[in-house]
């Protein structure tokens, strides 16, 4: 008869070259796409870290242990401020220090200290920044946290923190200043360096 019946290729319940071949391709498959997965998970985790800012811990002569850009040193005049080595310092500038309200060092509930952080000196004295006019002001409230972010007349990057701990009598203000040269990334590290900085024990 034309046209023939068509070949039907064994199952693979019977002992065929093609049965074995595939029965011993499939763990094969697995594997490959196994190992794809953990390479891929690598690359990634290898992206993250490389686009993260190194960050060195340091103990702050108030007694907080806290993080630096990598490679900056503390500056001559105020031991809570630091900056890059050599004249980079006039440009950029990231500050961690112990803070208090004008009305005093009193205990506070976190609740209490976010309530008061729009009158703390970190944020009000923001106008008088080396005297420039500054623009594009930006609040973030953090559950623990208040943001402030700016730019100068000058192009360069402004960020305050003011980090809050339950129960406690004072807050951690933190700031950083960006050039134009300066690493920006950093602009963001500053608000999780202020709200993990610790008193040293």
């Amino acid at each position: 008869r034309w046209p023939p019946h068509p070949v039907r290729r064994p199952g693979c319940g019977s002992r065929s070259i093609r049965c074995e071949y595939e029965g011993m391709r499939r763990p094969w498959i697995v594997l490959v796409l196994i190992g794809l997965a953990l390479v891929g998970a690598v690359l990634i985790r290898t992206a993250d870290d490389d686009d993260r800012v190194a960050l060195e811990e340091v103990t702050t002569a108030e007694g907080l242990v806290t993080q630096i850009p990598e490679g900056w040193v503390v500056a001559d005049q105020f031991p809570f401020e630091f900056g890059p080595p050599g004249d980079g310092q006039v440009f950029d500038q990231w500050t961690v220090a112990r803070a208090c309200p004008t009305d005093g060092c009193d205990a506070r509930t976190l609740e209490e200290w976010l309530a008061l952080a729009p009158d703390l000196p970190t944020f009000t004295n923001l106008e008088a920044v080396e005297g420039e006019d500054t623009f594009n002001l930006r609040v973030e409230t953090l559950d623990d946290a208040r943001v402030l972010r700016a730019q100068t007349e000058a192009a360069a990057t402004l960020v305050f923190v003011a980090a809050f701990t339950d129960g406690s009598d004072d807050y951690v203000a933190c700031s950083v200043r960006l050039g134009l040269d300066a690493d920006q990334r950093l602009a963001d590290e500053i608000v999780e360096v202020c709200r993990s900085t610790r008193v040293a024990a």
